[in-house]
């Protein structure tokens, strides 16, 4: 379907955090740009309201930081996890309800503009096929039009034809970095520390290559698979040992002269 830009009085923007996030990594290993979501937003109207579906815990803090800076409220649903028997096996079950609060707020958002007789704008940013009936009900039972924006190549076609029109997330051409540029960038991060919560571990060394603040080169992607590569080099070890508040827990140290050795420090 072709996209309209003309303005339209007001959007509601409602986003589906775990599918656009994972759609990009998967797809480009790029993280979600939410200032170009915004931006999106306001080609169709005047944003009354732009919210992000997730268990926050399940994803870098530096999103929610991400989210707070583009002006996104950030809805935080609560993975639910419980354990079933699976042929004499425990079986861990998780139900992720995110996409249920999404609805139903968007739902409240349509029932609020069919009481004042306005017509929305609803740019939902997702390419879950889960969300045909939700679509179907905004725009059949409210009279409301409906955009859906979803990662190129991930966008269910059902929902597509669902929706009035389908707006793209755009995705930027991106360069391939060298990998011994970026793996030196990391090493020279770790360097420098200090450290956060006293010690490095890999996970904290991936939420910080993925600040832009950082300023490491490359794709979420590859960041991370240089911190798996560093750790199969031996450049970065995890350690063992036990801290005085949280028990044992397992740390990465950097070692210099295997960095040396391998051209990543000077």
């Amino acid at each position: 379907m072709t996209t309209n830009s003309a303005t339209s009085g007001e959007v509601a923007v409602f986003v589906d955090l775990e599918n656009l996030r994972y759609g990009l990594l998967n797809a480009f290993g790029i993280e979600p740009d939410f200032p170009a979501i915004v931006e999106k937003a306001r080609k169709y109207g005047r944003p009354s309201i732009i919210r992000a579906y997730a268990d926050f815990t399940e994803h870098p803090q530096e999103i929610t930081r991400q989210l707070q800076v583009a002006g996104i409220e950030a809805i935080n649903v609560p993975v639910k996890r419980s354990t079933g028997d699976r042929g004499g096996k425990a079986v861990e079950r998780i139900k992720n309800a995110a996409d249920m609060v999404l609805a139903l707020d968007a739902m409240t958002e349509a029932i609020d503009a069919d009481s004042a007789n306005k017509v929305k704008v609803f740019l939902l940013v997702t390419g879950d096929a889960d969300y045909i009936k939700l679509v179907t009900l905004l725009r059949n039972r409210f009279a409301q039009r409906v955009v859906v924006a979803g990662v190129p190549g991930s966008v269910a076609n059902d929902l597509v034809r669902a929706a009035d029109e389908e707006d793209a997330i755009e995705v930027p051409d991106i360069e391939e970095v060298d990998s011994v540029t970026l793996k030196a960038a990391i090493v020279s991060m770790v360097a420098r520390g200090p450290a956060p919560l006293e010690y490095w571990s890999l996970r904290i060394i991936d939420q910080w290559t993925q600040d832009v603040r950082q300023s490491i080169p490359g794709t979420a992607k590859e960041k991370r698979d240089a911190i798996g590569d560093l750790r199969n080099e031996g450049v970065l070890v995890s350690v063992e040992f036990d801290h005085p508040t949280r028990g044992r827990t397992t740390r990465a140290d950097l070692s210099e002269e295997r960095a040396r050795e391998l051209g990543y420090l000077e």
